[in-house]
């Protein structure tokens, strides 16, 4: 096994099956060869796991850092608990729809931490995204129109977040667009690790001030 086939397979272990999976639903895993090399990892950690499961057992073992796990770290690092997340998304009646975005909340930890920024930021400020535009269609709000910066500026002008906050969205609204390859075109522009843990945290901080 190469060196460069070794590191992909430590950084798929620490990513988790269920971020591996998303980041190739992504194409995320640009070159074929790259792409059976996760689809093999993934194939044999399937093999393995079948056969370690016991009679009676359908619980299969977790990575170190996957979904799975995910809200335990987020309550160490960011003092949230998914109890306490979920009481602060009162407004979000639909179960599916709380479902969606505790899902994607996690995954997002999950990327932001094993190292993947750009996916990491798209799924921070999506949830970041549907988040306002529930919560404009609780308060009986009506945006000038159905995008991020849509909902960025009703909640701004009926005042429902503070200008520091709003400063916060709009940053990751800004992150968020230099994910498309086209736009990075110099380090400057590169999403940084640091960027995308910042942007995981501002969904925390932006639910707190609604």
């Amino acid at each position: 096994m190469s060196l460069d086939t070794e590191q992909l397979f430590a950084t798929l272990d620490a990513m988790g099956e269920e971020a591996v999976r998303l980041k190739l639903a992504q194409g995320v895993f640009a070159s074929k060869r790259k792409i059976d090399l996760v689809q093999y990892w993934l194939s044999q950690r399937e093999t393995k796991r079948q056969s370690i499961k016991k009679p009676g057992s359908s619980r299969a073992p977790v990575s170190k850092m996957d979904a799975g796990n995910a809200w335990e770290a987020i309550q160490r690092e960011y003092d949230v608990t998914k109890t306490g997340f979920g009481k602060k998304i009162n407004f979000v009646g639909d179960r599916f729809k709380r479902t969606i975005i505790f899902r994607d909340v996690q995954q997002a930890y999950v990327l932001a931490n094993s190292g993947f920024a750009k996916p990491a930021v798209i799924l921070a400020g999506s949830v970041i995204e549907e988040l306002l535009r529930i919560y404009l269609v609780h308060k009986d709000i009506s945006a000038s129109k159905n995008s991020f910066e849509g909902y960025i500026n009703a909640c701004e002008v009926n005042g429902l977040l503070k200008t520091a906050i709003h400063r916060l969205t709009d940053s990751v609204r800004h992150f968020r667009n230099l994910v498309h390859l086209q736009k990075e075109d110099s380090r400057r522009s590169t999403i940084s690790k640091a960027t995308a843990k910042g942007a995981v945290s501002s969904i925390f901080t932006i639910v707190d001030d609604l």
